[in-house]
């Protein structure tokens, strides 16, 4: 008889390339995950395979299978895994919640956009063929663009993105990670939304000196190197 150990699964958004981890909020689960010290087995996932996740009440990944739950949307699963296994909190208490779910639609609603304009040209070559024609339509839907026209300007979006992250560049500047002396779930949020970036794109927001690059570097090498171990855009 299986574990709940070894049923626990994640559904995790793959490109053409089954290496290419592409989604940022898979990415903050996975980190989630191992910040629990939980383990999971990865189940790579194509948004056109909708009937394999549709126990989960939904159609998006990440999707986590813990034993009989299903858990989609990675703010939800951070919030099933702090309520579930409490050893090791991703978050400093009611404060600490309310600081990372701050970040979470910070980034969703604001600086995903931005960066979703300056590496989509080098994204959509690394869609997987199955999925194109979903993420045009969805693209054509949400931005009222195509993704030609989006990608048409990446320099400008890049500048956006550099300019919007100048109060996080000044933060961990005086702070090691938004969680203080350690990571907690706040920075797992934007480390899903850099790890999405150096998959897809040869263009760094930020240069080598910078503390940016310092905190994300540290993150790589997290829980064994688990980010590091995933090829970057160059590689791929």
């Amino acid at each position: 008889m299986k574990t709940r150990e070894q049923k626990r699964r994640l559904f995790e958004v793959i490109g053409e390339n089954p290496q290419t981890h592409l989604s940022p909020y898979c990415w903050r689960s996975r980190m989630a995950l191992a910040h629990k010290r939980l383990k999971f087995v990865s189940e790579p996932w194509h948004v056109t395979e909708k009937q394999r996740i549709a126990r989960s009440g939904g159609v998006t990944a990440p999707v986590l299978v813990d034993g009989g739950k299903w858990v989609r949307d990675s703010w939800q699963i951070a919030s099933y895994l702090e309520e579930s296994y409490p050893d090791y909190p991703l978050f400093d208490g009611v404060a600490g919640k309310a600081k990372a779910l701050f970040v979470n639609r910070w980034a969703d609603n604001a600086l995903h956009p931005l960066i979703f304009r300056a590496v989509i040209a080098e994204q959509f070559p690394l869609t997987a063929g199955c999925d194109k024609a979903f993420y045009e339509e969805r693209t054509q839907r949400k931005f009222e663009q195509s993704v030609e026209e989006i990608g048409a300007d990446p320099e400008a979006a890049r500048q956006a993105v550099v300019q919007a992250l100048g109060p996080l560049e000044d933060t961990l500047v005086e702070v090691s990670f938004l969680g203080g002396g350690t990571p907690d779930y706040a920075d797992y949020i934007l480390f899903g939304t850099f790890q999405w970036v150096r998959v897809v794109s040869h263009t760094p927001f930020w240069s080598e000196g910078s503390a940016l690059h310092r905190w994300f570097e540290a993150l790589l090498d997290a829980f064994d190197g688990m980010g590091r171990a995933q090829p970057p855009r160059c590689m791929l």
